[in-house]
């Protein structure tokens, strides 16, 4: 994954974002701060473990095309490092590891006839606990892009209008089942995002 992000990425340089940059540097008391532009068509950002900062191509087109403002694309930078700061890419390596270490005492201890049947048990338990992580992890990381928005003199009402607009392009489908889903229900994390607004206001 590392190596793909460094094959197809290039450092941001769009004005407006390189200024929302520097005032989540200021606000954080970082030295520096990476945004790159992964050069893929899905629209989406993400944290590398290595402290990057990644917007997808599709991301960036869709903010040229007007559809999203530098705000908002500002709160998904915010969001990122939501990610960084709270240590959840080391969570998702600790859950990661349980379903390995699952795996492996399933091949290891059981008779060869259940291995299979324990494989897949296993592989449930693990990816149910990647998503318990993953939906608490988007709503910890949404808080703390409030808060460092509105530390940063930018309006954190901008992940609201962002997350919006999201589930506008993607006509409302989600995961059938929402307790399986790797995010949050839409609904539910623009509520939680407006009381974490109401709560720094």
């Amino acid at each position: 994954m590392l190596r793909d992000l460094d094959n197809k990425s290039k450092r941001l340089a769009e004005g407006p974002l390189l200024e929302a940059i520097q005032r989540f540097r200021g606000a954080l008391g970082f030295n520096a701060l990476q945004v790159d532009v992964y050069d893929v068509e899905p629209i989406n950002g993400l944290a590398a473990p290595d402290g990057r900062i990644f917007l997808t191509r599709g991301l960036i087109d869709k903010y040229r095309e007007g559809m999203f403002t530098s705000s908002e694309l500002a709160a998904v930078i915010a969001h990122e490092i939501g990610h960084l700061s709270l240590g959840h890419q080391a969570r998702r390596r600790k859950a990661w590891k349980i379903e390995t270490a699952a795996r492996a005492a399933a091949s290891a201890f059981l008779p060869a006839a259940l291995r299979g049947l324990s494989g897949q048990i296993a592989n449930l338990v693990g990816r149910l606990l990647q998503m318990r992580l993953s939906r608490t992890d988007e709503y910890q990381a949404d808080a703390f892009a409030v808060a460092l928005m509105q530390r940063s003199g930018l309006d954190p009402a901008a992940s609201i209008s962002l997350l919006e607009k999201l589930d506008t392009l993607s006509k409302g489908r989600g995961a059938p089942i929402s307790w399986l889903a790797s995010h949050p229900p839409m609904p539910k994390r623009i509520a939680a995002i407006q009381r974490a607004i109401d709560s720094v206001a």
